[in-house]
């Protein structure tokens, strides 16, 4: 039941029953705690398989408020709750979105790839064609974020194309809006397509959604030439219900905990093995390891495991603004692991000191310790990390907000591999380092082991350091 340009009205919904634990794939643990504990490679494979099974008998992915999800949360419980931990189920609300159409047709037939933004209104059904707009200036005034931006430039009834940057996607749909727009294309001013989520779906008045730099240019000539296009983006969006799983130590000073987490949700296009099941099966995997340390943890630690992040880090930001003032301040520090699998991988780690160039925030005092150790913790390894820009884009963007100190590790999704990462770390260059970045080709073929063991193996090392000792800046070294 497509919806066209609204959000449907707040549903009914209760809490969904959970599979049994009978019911639930095995285990890649033995049951009995006191047994070995496969390879890291061969634990993390297991992991992987079961995640992919559920997404194959549940539609192809394992989106958050669908029973791909729900299967996937039961299956971490059971491995997190063998390992002795204590798992608390938290639920929430939020806003499900999932595609129907994404269609760009140029004038002379062919199509071009286009990306509609989360919690966009939909075209009408067959589409909007239509001649395309381009904001007259140059730089800034490329960006459509404010109304001068239009001066000059028919504008009404066409669908306008702006640059990434200078503002929200939120205002530039509104700015489009007021200015008569039918719809709005933002190009992006970086390699891949430009994805990106509405933060006030509600106030959303005409379809936006994201290209490529190189249609960008395509479609400024199609402007130029005043040939029509064709863009048909729908979706459906209604609330639903979901929940983070939360995996507490029995042993360590609960005033000093230590979060690691990772996004268990995948988009409804994909099964989500590299995006975000590699971080999901080398969390269980550290955590089942780390409960088998003797002499138990100086430090509390704690597993999360986020729901909805594909759908505006919604689970996160519920765990945190759910904390109270002492709890978050009982937070020694947060380690977050993003899509450490990528076929074409690189090896990143979250950028302690440099601003988010989009809001300016700086990660909180004690980030650029956690950088270090990590980059340490590949270079003991013979590797070298680069750092990676707080841009928000991950579950570590809600405790950096709140003053916590946050790490984090990435293998790059979208974003175009160059020479210099190729000859530092393998691959190829010229490619993406995820090449099936939010496709249904994101399946258990889409991962690099080499990839994964190397980020495994530095957040194990990180993890193990500050369950034993607290941050320079807020404690006892």
């Amino acid at each position: 039941m497509p919806v066209r340009g609204r959000i449907l009205p707040t549903a009914s919904v209760c809490l969904a029953t959970l599979l049994p634990l009978s019911t639930v794939p095995g285990s890649a643990f033995a049951e009995e705690r006191g047994a070995p504990v496969p390879s890291p490679t061969a634990s993390v494979r297991a992991h992987l398989e079961r995640l992919d099974e559920i997404a194959d008998r549940n539609g192809g992915h394992r989106a958050s408020g669908s029973e791909g999800y729900r299967e996937s949360l039961a299956y971490a419980e059971t491995v997190l709750e063998r390992a002795g931990y204590h798992t608390e189920r938290r639920p929430f609300r939020f806003l499900y979105t999932e595609t129907l159409e994404e269609r760009l047709t140029l004038a002379d037939g062919t199509t071009r790839t286009v990306v509609l933004t989360g919690y966009s209104p939909s075209t009408p059904e067959g589409g909007l064609e239509t001649t395309v707009a381009v904001p007259a200036g140059s730089g800034s005034e490329r960006q459509g974020c404010a109304p001068g931006d239009y001066a000059g430039t028919p504008v009404r009834d066409r669908v306008a194309l702006v640059v990434d940057g200078g503002c929200s996607l939120d205002d530039k749909q509104r700015v489009a809006a007021d200015a008569g727009a039918a719809a709005v294309l933002v190009a992006n001013d970086g390699p891949g397509e430009l994805y990106g989520w509405l933060a006030r779906p509600q106030e959303a008045r005409i379809p936006i959604a994201g290209v490529s730099r190189r249609t960008g240019e395509e479609l400024a000539e199609e402007a130029a030439r005043e040939r029509p296009v064709t863009l048909a983006i729908r979706s459906l969006t209604e609330e639903r219900v979901t929940e983070n799983l939360i995996a507490t130590g029995r042993t360590g000073d609960p005033e000093h905990t230590v979060v690691s987490g990772a996004h268990l949700d995948s988009v409804p296009e994909a099964p989500g093995i590299n995006d975000n099941g590699v971080a999901v099966a080398v969390l269980l995997d550290t955590a089942v390891r780390m409960a088998r340390l003797p002499g138990g943890q100086r430090n509390r630690l704690v597993f999360a495991l986020w729901g909805a992040e594909e759908f505006g880090m919604v689970g996160s930001r519920h765990y945190v603004r759910s904390l109270s003032p002492s709890a978050r301040d009982d937070i020694e520090l947060y380690l977050n692991l993003e899509m450490i699998g990528s076929p074409n991988h690189g090896l990143f780690v979250l950028d302690g000191t440099a601003p988010d160039e989009q809001t300016g925030a700086v990660p909180p005092p004690g980030s650029a310790e956690i950088e270090e150790r990590l980059r340490d913790a590949f270079s003991a390894r013979g590797r070298t990390a680069r750092p990676s820009g707080a841009e928000g884009r991950s579950d570590y963007a809600p405790f950096m907000e709140a003053g916590i100190p946050v790490g984090g590790l990435y293998g790059g999704s979208f974003e175009t591999k160059t020479a210099e990462e190729a000859a530092l770390w393998g691959g190829t260059a010229g490619e993406p380092y995820d090449a099936c970045y939010h496709l249904p080709c994101d399946d258990i073929d889409n991962y690099s082991p080499a990839g994964a063991e190397a980020h495994r193996s530095a957040f194990a090392d990180v993890l193990g350091h500050f369950a034993r000792h607290r941050l320079s800046s807020g404690g006892t070294p």
